[in-house]
């Protein structure tokens, strides 16, 4: 694919698919097929109840010339999560790694070049056989869609803290990919637009004091020299993303906490001159800078760095290249060739 062509995340999706059945008791062999010959299913637990989880992950090609996957098993294992909360049948990792293998393969000439952008490939599972009233679904689908996308541009954005509206609750399906969580957002992102603000920054549903999720992303504060993140207490998603930085943040000796963080806090912080940058991660962004929080009691404008471009260099080089100490890209052929040993062992 010419780089010149690439658009941005989610524009420009492949005709090609994965797609394997599961009929209530075991996962069909998957085969590659036409989007648009899919089935459809109106009157199912899916467009009527919510009965979908999904993954988000990336491919990029190597220095090599050759395709490789960021850290696809930790992804295999977060849709298994999300599975068991929804009732549906969970994916095996070999399966899950043979989707992506051989939709990759498939779709290769389509994987800009190194540097260029990558492939994001979307795995979804859903309850797919007919009927009304809620229950587990007794058929399920799982499909893998590709979609070619340009580097993601260094970004900067103004968010808004919602102070009525909670995107997750104790208890619930915030620390799950579910399709339900981002249907729940909508609200929140459209008035934060109303407002002016380029995205919404979730807060706590108890209290609507502490930071949880910055729209679809993970949020970072520096606090007092602290690369400080909000804990995952099952409100929020356990971002792949925002676990590579705090491992890149350790692995280059700064200090890092998974704690609480207030809006109090970040405003005494920075009327102090102790808050530093703010950034958001997520795989399909990879790392966008805060500017500024928008509160009731005025914004809060974190302070300007060089944290915001080391750790979106850092990433980048980690997830086209490798980080020296990590195997978290995986060659697309080795991928393949684990799906095939798990499957027979």
């Amino acid at each position: 694919m010419n780089s010149q062509t690439l658009q941005p995340f989610g524009q420009h999706l492949l005709s090609t698919v994965w797609h394997a059945e599961h009929d209530g008791q075991r996962w069909h062999a998957g085969r590659l097929a036409p989007r648009e010959a899919l089935p459809v299913t109106v009157a199912g637990g899916t467009v009527h109840y919510g009965l979908s989880v999904f993954e988000g992950l990336k491919a990029y090609r190597g220095a090599n010339g050759r395709p490789h996957l960021f850290r696809p098993r930790d992804h295999a294992r977060r849709l298994q999560q999300s599975a068991l909360r929804l009732a549906l049948p969970t994916v095996p990792e070999a399966l899950f790694l043979e989707a992506c293998a051989m939709l990759l393969a498939a779709v290769d000439d389509d994987l800009p070049p190194m540097g260029a952008g990558a492939i994001y490939l979307r795995p979804t599972l859903y309850a797919s056989d007919e009927g009304l009233g809620l229950r587990p679904g007794r058929r399920h689908g799982f499909t893998v869609i590709a979609n070619p996308c340009i580097d993601p541009p260094r970004k900067q954005l103004r968010l808004w803290a919602e102070p009525v509206m909670s995107r997750a609750a104790p208890g619930g399906l915030g620390g799950i990919k579910a399709a339900a969580n981002y249907a729940a957002g909508l609200g929140g992102l459209l008035a934060a637009r109303d407002r002016g603000y380029d995205d919404v920054l979730w807060l706590d549903a108890l209290t609507h004091t502490a930071l949880c999720e910055a729209g679809t992303m993970n949020v970072f504060a520096e606090l007092d020299g602290v690369l400080t993140t909000p804990p995952l207490d099952g409100t929020l998603l356990a971002g792949i993303t925002r676990d590579t930085v705090l491992a890149l943040a350790a692995q280059r000796g700064l200090a890092t906490a998974e704690a609480p963080i207030t809006l109090a806090a970040l405003r005494a912080a920075s009327a102090a001159g102790r808050l530093g940058a703010m950034f958001g991660t997520g795989t399909a962004c990879r790392l966008v800078e805060i500017v500024e929080i928008g509160t009731d009691q005025g914004p809060i404008v974190p302070t300007a760095g060089d944290t915001v471009e080391t750790f979106y260099q850092a990433l980048k080089q980690a997830q086209e290249a490798g980080d020296e100490g990590w195997n978290w890209p995986v060659p697309a052929s080795t991928v393949a060739t684990a799906a095939v040993e798990a499957a027979s062992a």
